[in-house]
């Protein structure tokens, strides 16, 4: 089902300044991408435990996501200061042209989209570019993303070059390697230097597919060590 691993994926480590300085030097001359693919558990999100019902805030738990707090919401997405980040980055996104997309095994309805509405993130997603579990298009191919990510490009006639997919699982990220450009988030949510990469990458230029590394040495292979979000993806 999954293609063979990929030799060229690129292993990142070093400071988050010598990693964008990194991401910069390659996207020279590269061009802009086209579409912008986003996971949204541990990727857009850092998931937190609520305690009342200790478990992790994921979107495939609609029982809780549809009973937690403001605040909740907010800390699920990594605080305040982090949603500015996300916020600076989607806009220089949308005002580099790139279309954006969420693709999750989440449930879009009634776990995905209020809790986008609810941090005032929705607007820079159309509401046909989301997709999760309780999407058709997504059932369709079984829930895997690379193959819906593969029919949304070829309609657009983008090239593997033009259309980034950002996701914290390495199945994920195995299986759409030969469709379009990867980035496999290191930790539980994007850092603020992934984030930059991502600016970086997507607005200036496009490289080879990539497994970042910052949080140490972490490499695609030792992944399943990295927490609780190998639980949900």
């Amino acid at each position: 089902l999954f293609p063979r691993p990929r030799s060229d994926l690129l292993h990142l480590a070093g400071s988050p300044t010598r990693l964008l300085e990194r991401s910069r030097a390659r996207s020279a001359g590269a061009p802009m991408k086209r579409g912008v693919f986003f996971d949204f558990d541990s990727t857009l999100t850092t998931p937190i435990k609520i305690a009342r019902f200790n478990r992790y805030a994921v979107a495939d738990r609609p029982e809780i996501f549809g009973n937690m707090t403001a605040e909740e919401i907010v800390a699920n997405f990594g605080g305040l200061p982090r949603l500015a980040r996300l916020r600076a980055l989607l806009t220089a996104l949308r005002e580099a042209s790139c279309e954006l997309f969420i693709v999750s095994i989440g449930f879009r309805d009634p776990c995905i989209l209020p809790h986008l509405r609810a941090v005032g993130l929705l607007d820079f997603f159309p509401l046909e570019n989301i997709y999760g579990q309780d999407s058709r298009e997504l059932r369709s191919y079984e829930c895997v993303k690379g193959r819906l990510i593969a029919t949304l490009m070829a309609a657009r006639s983008w090239s593997h070059e033009d259309a980034l997919f950002i996701d914290d699982s390495e199945k994920h990220i195995r299986a759409a390697a030969d469709i379009c450009e990867v980035l496999h988030v290191a930790g539980q949510g994007l850092s603020d230097s992934e984030l930059d990469h991502i600016q970086a990458l997507s607005c200036s230029g496009g490289v080879r597919d990539l497994v970042f590394a910052e949080r140490g040495t972490l490499a695609s292979g030792d992944r399943e060590a990295a927490g609780p979000e190998d639980t949900y993806n």
